[in-house]
């Protein structure tokens, strides 16, 4: 246990070489003296100035930079300590970790290869006809796990003169009407969704719209168009089409999942390829040789 002149000594020299620190790290540049002062010892290793230039941002104040050389000393000296003491209380063969360290090495290194080689060479164009082929293949897979529906929506002020016209462009069906209705609302509406291809679900559509989520599963169940007159503002709802949980999903909602699949597959097939390819080329220029073990 270290008396008060000890601790007083201890932080004074934490200071010291705080300040060192702090004004050295953001020129990047350390005096070969401060090398040969460490700022702790724990057995035989030692924690020198130089070792901690990288935890000082650039800008702190000279008190903050103190507090991140203590935290980091105190830190260090811990750790080094339970070191020490698992070393010396562990039986021999619980120490030997260098098999478990070769071994994570040795993945480490296979995966950032994998990474590097699929970042290179994936297709990560996917077309329309693929997305819509492995839908149709594996429809069994896609049922919905709650209920979702397809609507449109504008939102707006409550003082807004056009809703009539809003209404009557939402009503109609041809490009015209729709084309207007777009102009319109880019620029006079709260906001707006008018992708007709766009499922939400319910608490989606209630988070983005500011109705409640009971309104809108009401409203869900029977395409309409619906108008309400809400504290933030005034809704145009047209509601296209709803779907139970259970029902097998629209391809429109699975997309990105599907896109997800098919790019995962790519991946597979490329690592596999890659395996393949150096087994081909150690073989060929004998790299390798399997030996048959003797027959006892």
């Amino acid at each position: 246990m270290m008396n008060c002149e000890t601790r007083f000594s201890f932080h004074h020299h934490l200071l010291l070489f705080g300040c060192l620190v702090f004004l050295f790290s953001s020129c990047k540049y350390f005096r070969k003296e401060s090398d040969e002062k460490p700022l702790a010892r724990v057995y035989d290793q030692y924690l020198y100035a130089e070792e901690l230039s990288s935890i000082i941002p650039s800008g702190v104040s000279s008190e903050d930079s103190l507090l991140l050389v203590t935290n980091y000393v105190n830190n260090w000296v811990k750790q080094q300590l339970l070191i020490k003491k698992a070393e010396l209380n562990l039986p021999d063969e619980k120490k030997d970790v260098q098999a478990q360290l070769d071994q994570y090495r040795n993945s480490l290194i296979l995966y950032l290869y994998q990474e590097e080689l699929v970042k290179q060479r994936l297709d990560t164009v996917i077309k329309q006809n693929e997305l819509l082929t492995y839908y149709e293949e594996n429809k069994q897979n896609f049922a919905l796990k709650e209920n979702i529906l397809r609507a449109v929506y504008v939102k707006l002020d409550k003082q807004n003169k056009s809703v009539n016209k809003i209404r009557k462009w939402l009503k109609d069906e041809d490009a015209d009407s729709k084309n207007k209705l777009t102009e319109y609302c880019s620029t006079q509406a709260l906001r707006f969704s008018l992708d007709e291809h766009k499922w939400f679900k319910p608490d989606e559509f209630a988070e983005e719209t500011g109705i409640e989520q009971n309104k809108i599963e009401q409203m869900a169940r029977y395409p309409n168009i619906y108008e309400m007159d809400e504290n933030d503002g005034y809704y145009i709802v047209k509601t296209l089409e709803y779907q139970l949980k259970d029902d097998i999903s629209p391809l429109e909602f699975e997309v990105l999942n599907i896109r997800n699949i098919i790019l995962n597959k790519r991946k597979m097939q490329l690592i596999e390829q890659l395996e393949e390819d150096v087994m081909n080329e150690g073989a060929a220029k004998n790299n390798f040789e399997i030996y048959t073990p003797n027959k006892k």
